[in-house]
């Protein structure tokens, strides 16, 4: 029997790696064809709306390969393909999308994984159980193939390059699967009609890599999207391009970040740059149409050039590649080919500014008044922590729809909503005089990590002259402790240690006394008689919380409001138990999911509220790393695993195993709350189909943007609690 392998999403990267390792064990395979019109009309294979088309088309590709009767599948999970950066999440989660939404058992789905990150030794072996499920039991010619794989894969990828000393008419900048595939293929074609076109595959990676070097952190971009990113500065640049044109697919989330770095360079040199974002109701004839009006508004002289790139997969496939594949863009690995090490980031640091891209808190020592966003009631916590330093803070600006329109008009067209608020929040601070904000964050496998400099590039290129200071964790401290102390002098102004410390523990015991308030809010909701006293009592308690000024004094007012709301009368009644899980800004910030949970509080229905994702949870896990947190994690993975066996970044594995963990605690149902074209959220929901058809648990996915009504929502949330209403009657009537 045939094993099935899809043509789709990382695989355009990665074909000759995988056909070699296939061929060289001596397995059978087939291969799903390109993705034709007819595949456009049969996207809704894939079980939720919001990935790409990238993703929605491997949907299709699979679904052709079991009606050619594969029974067994051959889908590597691509975690990074080098030791410094991750791959983007819909890579690492694919496989497991697949598997749930086709329902193909664990025998019959082979997924070896690559992670030259944080496995960089342990990775091959997943290639060799491989091999040993397909009937190979020779671990040494496993381990071969595996060698000639990667062999074939630098020199594909060595093949591609074809720079040289020549000038191009046209840069295409974009993914493989979108440039070589149904709608690329033909863009590709058109713009070759108006001259010579390279795209990023046919730049050399130490090009590439050389010219990131003047962004901050540049070496912790995706791979793939890192190197698409180098290959147009180095373009432009060079000088090597008289124009450029970036496809992505419509809502991809590393294209939101790169493309920001791109248009900047394209403006500073005068390149003429045109952004195209397809998906399935993109029509041929308006992409090409586009591409006409720019190429011919754009027209150069005529003079000496490398010649057209091949627009088809045979021209630009290396002979000995089977089937003549399409170039890949991927970088390829370092270190040794069974044992790649994790190679230290090259290039020296940055120490500018205009170097870095990125102000950041060990760069900047300037003195003035330090603007603040927050989430949920953060802030709190905040205004204490920088008091005790003896920092001039100014506090966030509540959000409000005008701060959503500031943000609005400024960010990228697929960003995430959580960019637009902070944004916004930040354009009013600079627009108050404030040029210096700062916010916590960590570079990973989310985009969240790359906000900071990029809202800040964005502000400045509005005539917003701001630092955006990001702090990162200091854990672990063998890495990280250094530069944590450098930028706790640069904020602080050198405040001593201990005040610092002393502002800390304040901070955290408000984030606790506030977390553990809203959960007592909670059940009160659910029970009291006279609808909204909790929610006063709250009010006052959070005024209290803000002017407390010891820990001491915040356990007091935190004692004396559970005092008062256990005074509450109360109704005998059995609620709804309702969990909620997500993203953690949408979830937490009561004005971005417009009061969820009070709404869910308020209903006729009476539901009581259960969250674990909160402020102190985030802390405890990702800051400081606390055993019980851990141990909460370890167990909320474990739960995941089944349906999705890898970290995607952000909380998308963690709100797969939040809804299995519901289950187990005997919920009604699952609120599933995510912002838009949110990458790892978009993983989670798209398997939580499966979850909930599995647990017969209830889930209500819901993106979150600032498109999104209160009246749209409250309608939702009623539909719900009325089905979970249902639910439960009719399973007391079988019991009784």
């Amino acid at each position: 029997m045939s094993v099935g392998v899809p043509r789709s999403l990382g695989f355009f990267y990665l074909h000759p790696f995988y056909r070699t390792f296939l061929g060289e064990i001596g397995v059978q395979w087939t291969e799903s064809p390109y993705t034709s019109e007819s595949d456009l009309q049969r996207l809704d294979l894939c079980p939720t709306d919001e990935p790409c088309i990238a993703v929605k088309a491997a949907f299709v590709h699979v679904d052709a390969l079991i009606r050619k009767g594969c029974r067994k599948f051959f889908v590597p999970t691509v975690i990074s393909l080098s030791g410094t950066s991750y791959c983007c999440p819909k890579m690492m989660g694919l496989p497991a999308m697949l598997k749930a939404a086709f329902g193909i058992s664990d025998e019959d789905f082979i997924s070896p994984v690559i992670d030259m990150r944080d496995d960089p030794r342990g990775w091959p072996r997943t290639w060799v159980s491989a091999a040993r499920r397909l009937g190979v039991s020779s671990e040494a010619r496993a381990k071969r193939a595996l060698q000639e794989a990667l062999r074939a894969w630098r020199g594909h990828e060595d093949s591609s390059v074809r720079v040289g000393h020549f000038t191009w008419d046209t840069g295409v900048m974009g993914h493989s699967y979108v440039l070589h595939d149904i709608f690329g293929r033909r863009l590709l074609e058109r713009v070759g009609d108006y001259g010579s076109v390279i795209t990023a595959e046919n730049v050399s990676k130490e090009d590439a890599h050389a010219a990131l070097k003047g962004i901050f952190e540049a070496e912790k971009l995706w791979t793939i999207e890192g190197h698409i990113l180098g290959a147009a500065l180095h373009l432009i640049r060079s000088g090597k391009v008289n124009r450029l044109v970036f496809v992505s697919a419509f809502s991809c989330g590393p294209a939101s970040i790169i493309e920001n770095y791109i248009a900047k360079e394209a403006g500073d040199l005068g390149i003429p740059l045109l952004n195209l974002a397809v998906d399935e109701h993109s029509g041929e004839a308006g992409l090409l149409t586009r591409i006409e009006a720019f190429m011919d508004s754009t027209r150069v002289p005529a003079r000496e050039s490398g010649g057209p790139v091949a627009t088809s997969h045979e021209a630009t496939a290396p002979a000995s590649t089977a089937l003549n594949d399409a170039p890949t863009d991927a970088v390829r690995p370092e270190a040794p080919i069974l044992a790649p090490a994790r190679p230290e980031a090259t290039g020296e640091e940055p120490t500018g500014r205009e170097a870095a891209g990125l102000s950041g808190v060990v760069r900047t020592r300037e003195r003035g008044p330090i603007g603040l966003v927050d989430m949920g009631n953060l802030r709190y916590a905040l205004r204490s922590l920088f008091a005790e330093m003896g920092c001039d803070t100014v506090m966030p600006p509540p959000l409000t729809e005008d701060i959503v329109r500031l943000g609005k008009e400024i960010a990228p067209e697929f960003i995430c909503y959580p960019m637009v608020t902070l944004i916004g929040q930040m354009r009013k601070h600079a627009e108050d005089g404030v040029r210096k904000i700062v916010m916590v964050q960590g570079k990973g496998k989310c985009r969240l990590g790359w906000y900071a400099q990029v809202m800040e590039e964005i502000l400045r290129k509005n005539g917003y002259p701001v630092s955006v200071l990001s702090v990162d964790s200091p854990l672990p401290l063998s890495l990280k402790w250094g530069q944590f102390v450098e930028s706790y002098r640069a904020l602080s102004g050198g405040a001593p240690f201990p005040k610092g410390l002393k502002g800390l523990r304040i901070a955290l015991t408000k984030i606790a006394a506030s977390d553990r308030a809203v959960d007592v809010l909670r059940d009160v909701r659910a029970y009291e008689a006279e609808r909204g006293e909790g929610d006063r009592r709250f009010a006052q308690f959070l005024k209290e919380l803000g002017e407390a000024r010891s820990p001491k004094e915040v356990k007091a007012v935190f004692g004396e409001y559970c005092r008062d709301m256990r005074q509450i009368p109360r109704l005998q009644v059995d609620p709804l138990r309702v969990a909620v899980v997500g993203e953690v800004y949408v979830v937490n910030e009561p004005f971005v999911n417009k009061d969820a949970e009070k709404i869910l509080g308020s209903l006729e229905q009476r539901v009581r509220v259960y969250r674990t994702l909160d402020v102190t949870s985030w802390v405890d896990y990702h800051l400081f790393r606390l055993p019980r947190a851990v141990t909460q994690y370890n167990r909320v993975v474990k739960c995941a695993s089944p349906y999705l066996p890898v970290n995607v970044g952000g909380h998308g594995q963690e709100s797969v195993g939040e809804t299995v963990l519901a289950k187990m605690s005997g919920m009604d149902g699952v609120i599933h709350l995510f912002p838009f074209t949110c990458m790892p959220e978009i993983i989670a929901q798209n398997i939580l189909v499966k979850v909930s058809r599995d647990l017969d648990m209830p889930v209500l996915s819901l993106m979150i943007s600032e498109q999104t009504g209160v009246a749209g929502l409250e309608t939702r949330f009623e539909a719900f609690c009325d089905l979970l209403e249902g639910r439960r009657k009719r399973y007391s009537a079988n019991e009784a």
